[in-house]
């Protein structure tokens, strides 16, 4: 509800029973009274499609091929990158600081124990450290390396002389704490989910020794690429609230969307089995209810699609509709909406087949965006909206009396009530409009399919006397309520359509006085 439309429902309501001088509003030209004017006031078309263009930002009008006007409000984008998911990864090889290195072909396990099986993983960053002490009273020749982690082909290898113990003091080390070896550009390919560290000390003569003391550290990975099977993890994407202006001015009354839908969007370039986890999925109602939305997939979870290893750099898009017919959607969206509050997180891997081997990459991400789509189809009862408007009759001092007529028009498939309320600056009530509540609009018929089959006119007329008029000059605001509702008070599922829209013609004659 809008201004627009309340402004309508202004002329709409400047009518009542009473004189019936007027002719055809294209005979209002002069009139034979002296001191009197007729004037023209409105002589317009409305159509819906114009009125709801005036809603807020957070609104989308969409007509379909056939006409039918929906209201389309969207969510924000709830977006996950490959950030969290590398974190984990990193975690997991990096889980304990310094890894002592017992034996001269060592495993370093590249799984965790929530099921993380790394096959191939290629590295934008990262620090490579080792030390190695001599107990020995000899030189050593000492060389680290691993044939399962290497760049441009080359394994890593890293080579030095440690210094002979001199059998007291501090036993000499070689090391690289101070100048790390930086891991980017290089790759890891692991075996059976290990890679293989190996060390090699020679005496002087070149015969292997072995040294009590070697130790490694990994750290501050970061990764362009990941492949294997990365987990059974639950990754949080976020949460939102759609707002829903339509119900903004709503006073009582009831409205029915006969076919709205909800729809899931999902973009995902995670090469990984994923599925959603819907934490929150409500409907706040201007009834002050909290209803939450329905569906076995909401239990069960929705698969995100995702790109296979044969489609690497892909972007997978997909939509899940939620209806009527897989959800309660129609029971909490036909219950006055006001907001849709959700919170939708994701689990990789959610059936733990270790045989299927995703990937990710440094620009992998996820994005779920949550759409409402109310189409003007269904019922309205007694659907009670109002606001107020700013009035000033002390730019009428000359005017004395007034009669108006309005002509409608109607091809729209509802009508409207009106009365309204002329309040002073301190909000009391001076007079209402119309003697009771009066119906200035009739609803248009329908088909049995809930269209429009004709227009309906209605010609209604009020007076403002003189005494009246004297009244109403201290009037500072007119309260407008209007209560609406479909074709057979509201009992039979109506269409709006692009192409329905109400005539209005608002004439006045205008009694005016020099005194």
């Amino acid at each position: 509800m809008n201004h627009k439309l309340l402004y309508y429902l202004f002329f709409a309501s400047l009518l009542a029973a009473g004189c019936n001088q007027f002719q055809e509003f294209e005979d209002i030209t002069t009139v034979d009274y002296q001191a009197e004017y007729a004037v023209p006031i409105v002589n317009t078309t409305l159509s819906l499609e114009d009125i709801l263009t005036k809603l807020d930002d957070r609104t989308t009008l969409v007509v379909d091929p056939d006409g039918l006007i929906r209201l389309q409000y969207s969510g924000e984008v709830l977006r996950q990158t490959s950030a969290d998911v590398f974190a984990n990864i990193n975690e997991t090889i990096a889980s304990v600081p310094l890894i002592p290195i017992a034996s001269k072909h060592q495993p370093l396990p590249f799984s965790s124990p929530d099921g993380l099986q790394m096959d191939r993983l290629d590295l934008k960053a990262g620090s490579f450290y080792y030390t190695a002490q001599n107990e020995h009273p000899f030189s050593i020749q000492f060389s680290i390396s691993s044939e399962q982690v290497t760049r441009n082909g080359i394994p890593l290898k890293l080579t030095g002389t440690i210094a002979p113990y001199g059998g007291t003091g501090t036993k000499p080390v070689l090391t690289n704490l101070f100048s790390p070896l930086l891991l980017n550009g290089y790759q890891i390919i692991p075996q059976n989910d290990t890679v293989y560290i190996d060390y090699e000390a020679l005496d002087p003569l070149g015969n292997p020794v072995d040294l009590s003391a070697v130790v490694i550290r990994i750290q501050d990975l970061d990764f362009y690429y990941v492949e294997g099977y990365l987990g059974n993890q639950i990754y949080e994407g976020g949460r939102d609230t759609i707002f829903i202006d339509f119900f903004d001015q709503w006073t009582q009354g009831d409205v029915y969307f006969a076919e709205p839908r909800i729809t899931l969007n999902i973009e995902n370039s995670f090469g990984i089995p994923t599925r959603s986890i819907f934490e929150v999925f409500n409907v706040f109602t201007v009834h002050n209810e909290v209803l939450p939305i329905e569906s076995t997939f909401i239990d069960q979870g929705i698969d995100f699609p995702y790109p296979t290893l044969a489609e690497k750099g892909q972007i997978k898009e997909g939509q899940f509709v939620f209806t009527k017919d897989n959800s309660n959607i129609d029971q909490v969206l036909g219950a006055g909406p006001i907001a849709v509050d959700y919170e939708v997180n994701a689990l990789t891997n959610p059936d733990q087949l270790t045989n299927i081997r995703g990937f990710i990459t440094d620009d992998s991400y996820y994005n779920v965006r949550i759409d409402v789509d109310l189409p003007l189809y269904g019922q309205a009862r007694d659907f009670l909206a109002r606001d107020t408007f700013a009035l000033d009759f002390s730019t009428f001092q000359k005017v004395t009396a007034a009669e108006f007529k309005l002509v409608t028009e109607n091809g729209l498939p509802l009508s409207v009530d009106i009365q309204g309320y002329f309040m002073d600056e301190n909000g009391q009530t001076l007079d209402s409009l119309l003697q009771q509540q009066e119906r200035v609009v009739a609803a248009a018929p329908v088909n049995q399919d809930g269209v429009v089959t004709e227009s309906t006119k209605e010609i209604k007329f009020i007076d403002i006397d003189e005494a009246r008029f004297e009244q109403l000059r201290s009037a500072k605001e007119l309260l407008i309520v209007a209560s609406f509702s479909t074709v057979n008070e509201g009992r039979v599922p109506v269409k709006v359509l692009n192409n329905q829209s109400t005539d209005i013609r608002l004439g006045a004659i205008l009694k005016v006085s020099d005194q």
